[in-house]
């Protein structure tokens, strides 16, 4: 398998993804240097939601492992934080964002 520069550094991000997602709820967002964004508060505020984003991350970890696409994979998870999970406003919309998603991780193939 020939990786490009592209591939490679979707590989690297990969990997500081699957690192996080393996240490504890906290992890995955780091509060100490959080931006403060709205859902940034709402993860490092509320333990059940920072348990459902590390659940969110290991169901993104294995996708990962799952997939021959890992460009696709982490453009699609980009693509979802902005358009998804930065819409939520409260602790139910994020909670459901998480859930869909891991839902969606579980079965996750790059589009054709």
């Amino acid at each position: 398998m020939g990786w490009t520069d592209r591939g490679k550094a979707a590989y690297v991000a990969a990997l500081i993804v699957l690192g996080l997602a393996a240490g504890s709820a906290e992890a995955v967002t780091n509060c100490g240097k959080a931006r403060k964004t709205n859902v940034e508060m709402l993860l490092c505020s509320n333990e059940k939601v920072a348990r459902a984003d590390n659940l969110m991350a290991l169901a993104f970890r294995d996708a990962f492992h799952r997939t021959d696409d890992p460009e696709a994979l982490l453009a699609d998870q980009q693509r979802w934080t902005t358009e998804v999970r930065d819409a939520c406003k409260d602790v139910p919309c994020l909670m459901r964002a998480f859930e869909d998603r891991a839902s969606e991780l579980d079965t996750w193939r790059p589009p054709r």
